[in-house]
């Protein structure tokens, strides 16, 4: 089974190049699918960091890779975008109806879009579960169009430039691992991305319960001197 995904993944780095359209073209509509809602986790990422790893990441493959992840989350995003701009609250009601945490984190986040517009979308990009929030609670307030894209642009540099950073450490570092430990060093990256998700998510709830005792607390000081008025 491991000499399996190893052959794989090998066939997987050989494989992305410009005279395998197909390839290039599945990358591109797995990121639109992820940017709308339809998630496919850790496959783009892990494409990403062991096309790096096995390759390097001053290469044609890694930078054809960056320009189909690009492209579709341009894609993904701004169909998201215009659609809840075109259907402003409807949109936003027939989600919430689907999806209680959807409509709770839109909630909060579009309180705080405001002055800091591109580095609160940019935020949510980068924090497992609100990409679909910041895209449905920009277009339905009515955020420029090219503040969104410079979202797009500046989030992918982070979170892309990370994984291109990790897949050339691994690369660095484990330059004489044979390619039989492609399936290791994958699941190793993988654990590692789920590892930090799931603390992203834990830190995120615990903050998100803080908050709501602090204003359980609020309310229950304010009833007695509202009595007493």
């Amino acid at each position: 089974m491991i000499d399996w995904i190893n052959a794989a993944l090998a066939t997987l780095a050989a494989s992305i190049n410009i005279n395998n359209p197909g390839g290039l073209v599945a990358i591109f509509f797995i990121t639109v699918s992820c940017d709308i809602g339809i998630p496919f986790p850790f496959v783009l990422d892990t494409i990403l960091f062991f096309t790096t790893f096995e390759i390097g990441a001053l290469s044609w493959p890694v930078l054809l890779i960056i320009l189909m992840i690009w492209g579709g989350r341009l894609l993904g995003t701004s169909i998201v975008y215009w659609v809840s701009r075109l259907l402003g609250p409807r949109l936003v009601n027939w989600v919430g109806k689907r999806s209680r945490f959807l409509l709770r984190n839109f909630e909060q986040f579009e309180s705080r879009l405001g002055k800091w517009t591109i580095p609160v979308i940019v935020g949510a990009r980068l924090t497992p579960g609100l990409m679909q929030v910041s895209s449905l609670a920009a277009g339905t307030m009515r955020v420029p169009y090219y503040k969104m894209v410079l979202a797009i642009i500046f989030s992918s540099i982070v979170y892309d430039g990370i994984l291109i950073t990790l897949g050339t450490a691994a690369r660095l570092g484990l330059k004489n691992a044979g390619p039989e430990y492609s399936f290791w060093i994958v699941l190793g990256f993988v654990g590692t991305m789920a590892v930090v998700f799931v603390a992203i998510y834990l830190i995120r709830r615990r903050v998100k319960l803080g908050q709501h005792s602090d204003e359980m607390l609020k309310k229950a000081t304010d009833k007695p001197s509202d009595s007493l008025s």
